[in-house]
Parts: structure tokens; sequence; C-alpha cells
């Protein structure tokens, strides 16, 4: 009988998978055993194009990674640890743990050396939390208020003034948030943090600064991003090529290491279906105690409303107690030492950021590289293609790109901080002498201030392309609004009919993938009945009153089915738009012809297939 055919043909299946099993956990299993037996699973498929993954970075990612792929890494007897990964922490040692830092005590660069040091001086609870970053700003504002010189000669003068006063503040800051903010991969991010240390470190040595003062007074920030592994590998990595720029300078032992700071990344953070924000905040900080950075910042859930709320607040000053406590890592040493993968995937991130940075170094250095735009080039194109995953949603964010609440209240646009300069504010007295900065700070005047009454009557500074930093969710947050608020202009969304041929399984595919496509956009679905033929489907769609009607069937049933419903939708309702769910490309200038303006598929570029849906249907004006 047919029923004991497929029995025996699944236990058959059933024996063979068991056997394999078998033989893999066999302790003389090897690797190509494996790979003969993941190559039966895929039935011939090729490992390498069905399971290694290729990342922004150019990594190839293994789907497995052995003790002889760390054959070739240098690792201390510590957990495997890289050499000058761990600082001085070693097991055994006190219980260690980060300094945690959260909403408006997280991590902040000043724009000048000047206004860094004034703090540290009249603010001792401030010390740890204003190094400057003059490059940093130069490249967050796009100019600077006072030449670099300048800026090189306080920063220098900063770390004396903070040595003499016995301050244990940090008043060199090499922020790089801005880098992963702005769309930059992993790679970049290093490369460009230590180019911009040893710009620093050059500088300084040149003004009388010794590899130890610097050492004391460095501190080295990054954004951390969702994708788990690479974040922690790459503040890994940070300490890494840290260490080995500062033995370039001169500095040795301890003066090799460096206060790391991490702060929650704000670029996969959504306005809408914002608690999901709570998910990835707790992956992007267990990312940054696992890559040991010193002082992590973890920033509110809801902070992108551009009004975090007291929960928000809450919610992050708990989860480094969570951390801490009930994960127990106040007491891990470095717990991806000794990871084959991790182990790997560290060491690929350093040599690749360490060859970017020569190249900085060839053209003169980080300052002239910023000043010819070639950092900003380079991030530019990994933003646009960072950009192009999410708006094809192969880079899926959930709520948003994917799985969308449309009975979710309305997000309105977080209201943008004024430009600098367009403050309404009182120009302050000019402040000629360091004396009389630290005095100013001393009677908690704000930095804006400080900063103007600083730099009055100085020479203006570089002017640069500056980054942009953006969220990778705003373009598909725009079509939400834009739908929502067509909502509140005519007491209904925009609808999409669906007109499902034949049985279920001709259409339920396509049918599903039209529904969560469209309501990404905010739009409204009506696909409650199926159809046998392209006429009654097409008069439905032009009595439904919806803006789009969307044709769900097999590329087998199109040739018959296509043409004859766009034209008889086209014959009724001009003014509706129609279009077809998957991309039978031979067909397509037939099937347009006939009427269909859209092909929405897995390939489509779901964002600007929305928004030109939108235009038609009268969502956007």
């Amino acid at each position: 009988m047919p029923g004991n055919r497929h029995l025996r043909s699944l236990l058959s299946m059933t024996t063979s998978v068991e056997t394999t099993k078998s033989a893999l956990y066999s302790p003389s299993a090897t690797y190509e055993d494996w790979r003969r037996a993941v190559e039966q699973e895929l039935k011939g498929g090729s490992i390498e194009k069905k399971l290694v993954t290729r990342t922004a970075e150019g990594i190839d990612v293994q789907p497995l990674y052995r003790r002889d792929d760390c054959s070739a890494l240098a690792l201390d007897a510590v957990h495997g640890a890289a050499s000058g990964l761990r600082e001085s922490r070693r097991a055994g040692g006190p219980a260690w743990r980060w300094e945690a830092r959260t909403g408006a005590a997280g991590i902040e660069f000043s724009p000048l050396p000047a206004l860094a040091l004034a703090l540290t001086s009249s603010r001792p609870a401030a010390a740890a939390s204003v190094p400057a970053d003059p490059v940093g700003w130069l490249l967050s504002h796009g100019s600077l208020p006072m030449p670099l010189s300048s800026c090189f000669d306080d920063l220098a003068e900063g770390v004396k003034e903070a040595d003499r006063v016995g301050s244990s503040g940090r008043t060199v800051g090499i922020g790089a948030e801005i880098w992963h903010e702005s769309g930059a991969t992993a790679v970049q991010e290093l490369a460009f943090a230590i180019a911009t240390g040893a710009e620093y470190w050059r500088q300084l040595i040149d003004r009388g600064i010794t590899p130890a003062q610097i050492a004391a007074r460095a501190q080295l920030g990054f954004a951390v991003g969702v994708d788990f592994f690479m974040e922690a590998a790459k503040l890994r990595a940070a300490r890494i090529l840290w260490a080995k720029t500062a033995g370039g300078f001169g500095a040795d032992g301890d003066a090799q290491n460096v206060f790391l700071a991490a702060r929650t990344a704000t670029w996969d953070k959504t306005l809408y279906d914002p608690h999901v924000n709570l998910l990835r905040i707790t992956t992007q900080a267990f990312s940054a105690v696992v890559g040991c950075a010193e002082a992590i910042d973890i920033r509110p859930f809801d902070e992108v409303t551009g009004n975090a709320t007291e929960l928000g607040e809450r919610l992050s000053r708990n989860l480094h107690e969570i951390l801490a406590k009930e994960f127990c890592l106040e007491h891990q040493v470095d717990p991806a030492g000794g990871s084959w993968y991790v182990e790997v995937l560290t060491d690929q991130l350093a040599r690749r950021a360490w060859a970017l940075f020569q190249e900085i170094e060839r053209q003169g250095g980080m300052v002239k590289a910023v000043l010819a735009g070639y950092p900003q080039g380079l991030v530019a194109k990994a933003a646009a293609d960072r950009q192009a995953l999410v708006d094809t949603r192969r880079r899926p964010i959930l709520g948003v790109t994917v799985q969308p609440n449309l009975r979710e209240e309305p997000r309105p646009v977080p209201a943008a901080a004024a430009p600098a300069g367009t403050r309404r504010r009182s120009v302050p007295k000019p402040i000629k002498s360091f004396s009389a900065l630290v005095a100013a700070a001393g009677k908690r005047t704000t930095l804006p201030t400080l900063r103007i009454a600083w730099t009055q009557k100085r020479d203006s500074g570089p002017t640069v392309t500056a980054l942009r930093p953006f969220r990778g969710a705003e373009g598909f947050e725009a079509l939400r609004r834009a739908g929502d608020e067509y909502l509140a202009r005519t007491g209904q969304r925009a609808r999409v009919f669906l007109a499902k041929m034949g049985p279920v399984r001709q259409h339920k595919g396509r049918a599903d993938f039209s529904t969560g496509f469209f309501a990404v956009g905010g739009f409204e679905i009506d696909g409650r009945k199926s159809f046998t033929t392209a006429e009654e489907a097409a008069d439905a769609a032009i009595a439904s009153g919806a803006a789009v009607a969307v044709l769900c069937s097999t590329d087998e049933t199109y040739p018959e089915l296509a043409p004859a419903f766009a034209r008889r939708i086209k014959a009724g309702k001009p003014a509706l738009t129609v279009v077809l769910a998957g991309h039978p490309a031979e067909c397509e200038p037939e099937f347009r012809a006939a009427g269909f303006s859209e092909f929405i598929h897995v390939r489509s570029n779901v964002r600007a297939t929305l928004a030109e849906l939108q235009r038609l249907a009268g969502v956007l004006s």
C-alpha cells in the first residue's frame, strides 16, 4: 500500500540520519566525516554556497570552526586569550566589573581639549566622561572653531595639567561611535579609531608627552551593534590593535593598554514597536561585556523618540545588574577567549583593520585623510550597502520591515535638535586664559557657553565633509507614518485587494508574502476569497474599492491568468494599480503591456516599491 511504502521510506531515512549522527559523535570522527554528512543533508548542495556567509567586512563566516583554525594564532596560556587582549585581568584575581553608564551619565566627548581639561579640573565627578576628541568633533560637525594645531596644543596641556592636579580623568578620547552610527563596517571602525589614536600619539609625543602619560589619559569608545559575535570580536580586536600601535610609539607593558568604553548603538533602534529595542540593547550590552569593555553605556530603549521615559532609563540601569549578578558576568575574564570562532573572527578583523590603517598612514595620517575625504567616502559606500540590505529586507528589522503591528499608536517624528548656532543665547565674554576657563567651568557654566567663550577671536579651524549618522529603519518608518497620516485624513487605510487564484496550495505562498510586504507600508489587506477565473477575480478587485490589486498564483499559471486579469481591470477601472506577486522575467514586457505596474518578489527593493505604490494609491502627495 502507498502508506506502507511511505512509512518504509521514512524509517529508512531515519535510520540513515541516526547512522550519520552516530558516526559524527564517534571520537574518531573527522572534519571530512562532518563534510560528507552535511553534503548528504544538503542533497549534493555546496557547503560553501549554502552555509558560508560573507559579511560586510569581507569575512567568510564558516558553519564550523575547529582547533586547527586557531593553530596559526598567537594565543597565551590564559584561556587562549590573544596577547595584549586582557590588560592585567587574569583568572584568580579579584572580581572585575565594568563602569555602568546610563542616560545622562553616559559617555560624552567634549569638542575641545581645553574644555575637557577644565571640567576635569573643576568637576571631579565629570572627569571620566568628557575626554576631548577634536578629530571626532570635526567629523561630527564638519568644522572646528579653532585650528587643529591649537586643539593639539590644548590636548597636550590637558594631559600635563591633569597629571599636575592628580586627576584620574581621561582627557584624550577617540570616539569611534560616529563611524558605526554613520554606517561603517567593523573593520572601518577599528581602522579609523586606531588611525585617530596614532594621530594623537604623534601630536602629543611631539609636544613632550610620554607614552605612559598618554596611556593613562586615553579612552577608546565604540558603539556596539546587534551582531553579537562580530561586535564582541570588534572590541577584542581593538585592544590588540591599540597595543600594537602603542608599541610602535615606544609604549611597553601597561602603557600598551587602553581604557575601552562601549555604548549601545542607535543605528538598529526603531520608533515603531519600540519594546523590541529592549532585546537589541540586551544583546548589545552582552556583546560589550564579552568584549571586555571597561565602561558600558546602555541607552534607554525608547531614547530614539527624543524623550526617553523613566521606565526606559530604569530598565537600562537594571540591565547592568542583570548582566552582572544574574548572568555572573562581573567575574568574567574574557569569556570569549578560546572560542575558535571568536578567536578567528578577532584575528581576521584585526588583520583587515590593520591593512586599512596602513593605507591611511600612507596618505599622511588620519588628519590628512579626513581633510581629503577618504574615510568619509569609504563609509558612505558602506552605509549605502548596509541600507540596501535593509531596503530589500535581507537585513530584516523586526516590527518595521517584517511583522509590523498596524494597530500600534502612530509614532511622531522625533523633534530634531536645533542646528549649532541657531539657538538664541547671549554671547559670553571671551575667556583668554586657562585658569579663567577652569573657574568658569567650576561655576557650572554649560559646555556650549564655554566653547563660545574660549574660541572667540581665534582663527577658525578646517572644514571637512561631515559624517551623517542615521538609523536603518528611518525610511520604512516614513512609509508607516505616511500610512498613519492617510488613516487620520480619510478614516481608513489604503487598501490592497489580493486576487488569490485556485486552491490554497496554488496561492498561499505568494498571498502570505504579499500580506507581509504591504503591511510594512501601512496598507490594509483584503484577501478573504479565492477565485477560479481571472475575470471573476478582476471584477471582485474593481468592486472592492481597493487602491491596489495583487494577483497571487504560480509562475506556471501566470501566462494564462495575468494578461486577462490586468486587461479586465484596466478596462473597468483604469486608476486601479495592478501588481503581480512574483517575477517571471521572460513575461514581464507582455505583462506590463497588459497593465501591470509593479512586480513584488524576494529581490524587490521593498522601500522604493512601497513608496511608489503609496504614491499611486494617493497616500503620498
